[in-house]
């Protein structure tokens, strides 16, 4: 009979100690932080400036927002299953347009006042200057961009492919890197 009330005093203190609360260190911040944006918009059409010139003009199917304890940053895509693209219009400190980006995605990092494109990048500059990449950064403060990869820039006068494109955003003064091209001559 002793054994009965000893058995009983192990599961009565088992079951107490299985059903104490743990904590698990998750908490509704934590969620918002890691699980997705803070805001999101369909059909954006976002306006940039400084110093009360217009800077860029961005539009897009979707734009996300996401905002951590060190960086808030958006992204803007077409949406799934669409063939849209994300438009950034690029105006110079004279609120000139300076050129037009096409991309299947882009990243707008706020307090770096730069961009990423990715996917299909087409670049339309002034004087007939077109820049075709997979991937592309455009920097605010220098007024570049930079292709990390493969690139082919097409002028009135010459198509060159190669890595590592760096120029200004008009694409009037720029460096490539493994130059493979055909320059248009004036003779002919």
């Amino acid at each position: 009979m002793t054994k009965f009330p000893i058995l009983m005093f192990v599961v009565a203190i088992s079951l107490a100690t299985g059903c104490r609360m743990h904590d698990s260190g998750v908490t509704v911040q934590s969620l918002l932080e890691n699980e997705g944006p803070t805001s999101e918009s369909w059909d954006p059409v976002m306006h940039i400036s400084e110093n009360g010139q217009r800077r860029l003009r961005m539009e897009a199917a979707y734009m996300a927002n996401y905002e951590s304890a060190d960086s808030t940053y958006l992204v803007l895509s077409a949406l799934e299953g669409t063939s849209g693209r994300v438009r950034v219009d690029i105006f110079n400190a004279e609120g000139d347009s300076s050129a037009t980006v096409f991309a299947n995605r882009i990243t707008y990092y706020q307090s770096d006042r730069r961009f990423t494109a990715e996917g299909n990048v087409l670049v339309q500059a002034q004087n007939e200057r077109f820049l075709n990449a997979e991937h592309l950064v455009w920097s605010e403060q220098t007024a570049r961009v930079y292709t990390p990869g493969f690139a082919t820039i097409r002028t009135p006068k010459e198509t060159l492919s190669g890595y590592e494109f760096d120029a200004d955003e008009n694409l009037l003064d720029f460096s490539i890197k493994d130059v493979r091209g055909t320059l248009i001559s004036d003779d002919e």
